[in-house]
């Protein structure tokens, strides 16, 4: 089976680009190469204290795996283009370049497009902190949603062929973007504020909006995304996709598992090892081979071939 799972923050972990072969954390090759096919966003992101310099951390995060393709290219492959998804389906591990905050772009779209040529394909528009581009949910309205500058870089990103993410994102920057994309957006990892009152997660109306542009929405594992007291069970994650099958079916709806970003994981989840539980739980509540296909990576894969030129 093809496993897709749009946000994991396992580059912001590891000391040295070998690292991503094996590892004590949430993720690694080893443990995700078990499955078959897995392609994973491995998203680069600056945590509360480097944020003096955001963008130079994520650089270096990205660099690790570049450098890392560059020396096994037969242990992991990048992905840049929707040919390159194709030849994914014949098994390995995959990863997609992905940054959690435009700041990475230093406010210049030659910017954008330099880190563009060099891989990026996924951007978080924002994390917890506003930037120039947006506002996030937990920012301070800098700019009541996107900025004059935003505009212009979610205009960039579609010509290009990048996926727009509006996890983090605030509500008002969510309608700004749902205005002007003539392409899918995903939420790489949000889950249901009907279900889990959390701001960091969708309204009915968010999820609804982002089917109609044929997006996805990734299930995040994170507690505090699933239930409103942070103790959850893979009978929650189990929960939040059945709320948004009611709301737009199973073609939107993927794994956004945030692998060493989020802690406490449910319980019975330790890691990436532990994905396959979470599919036999879906079987286990009746949902077909095919919704179990699609939602495991079917419809993330999709999304990202429809988007990449």
């Amino acid at each position: 089976m093809l496993i897709f799972d749009g946000h994991c923050d396992t580059l912001s972990r590891i000391n040295n680009p070998e690292d991503l072969i094996k590892n004590g954390f949430h993720w690694d090759l080893e443990r995700a190469g078990r499955y078959g096919t897995y392609i994973q966003v491995l998203a680069s992101f600056a945590d509360d204290d480097l944020r003096a310099r955001p963008e130079v951390v994520m650089a270096s995060q990205l660099e690790k795996a570049i450098a890392f393709e560059d020396a096994y290219p037969d242990r992991l492959r990048l992905i840049r283009s929707a040919s390159d998804l194709k030849a994914a389906t014949m098994g390995g591990v995959y990863c997609i370049l992905g940054a959690e905050g435009a700041e990475i772009f230093k406010g210049s779209l030659k910017e954008l497009e330099r880190w563009f040529q060099k891989g990026l394909r996924v951007v978080t528009l924002c994390w917890n902190y506003d930037n120039e581009v947006c506002d996030s949910v937990a920012g301070q309205r800098t700019h009541h949603g996107l900025s004059p500058f935003g505009l212009k870089v979610v205009k960039r990103m579609q010509e290009l062929g990048m996926v727009i993410d509006l996890s983090h994102a605030s509500d008002e920057t969510f309608e700004d973007v749902l205005s002007c994309v003539n392409s899918p957006v995903a939420a790489t990892h949000s889950n249901c504020r009907a279900i889990c009152a959390n701001p960091r997660n969708l309204t009915d109306a968010q999820i609804i909006q982002i089917a109609r542009t044929g997006g996805v929405v990734g299930i995040n594992f994170y507690g505090y995304f699933l239930t409103n007291t942070g103790k959850a069970q893979i009978k929650d994650i189990i929960i939040h996709i059945e709320h948004i099958a009611g709301l737009v079916g199973t073609g939107h709806i993927g794994l956004g598992c945030d692998f060493d970003g989020a802690n406490p994981m449910p319980g019975g989840i330790m890691g990436v090892e532990n994905l396959y539980l979470v599919l036999e739980a879906l079987g286990k509540a009746n949902y077909t081979d095919q919704d179990i296909r699609m939602i495991a990576g079917g419809n993330f894969m999709r999304l990202f071939t429809q988007v990449l030129k």
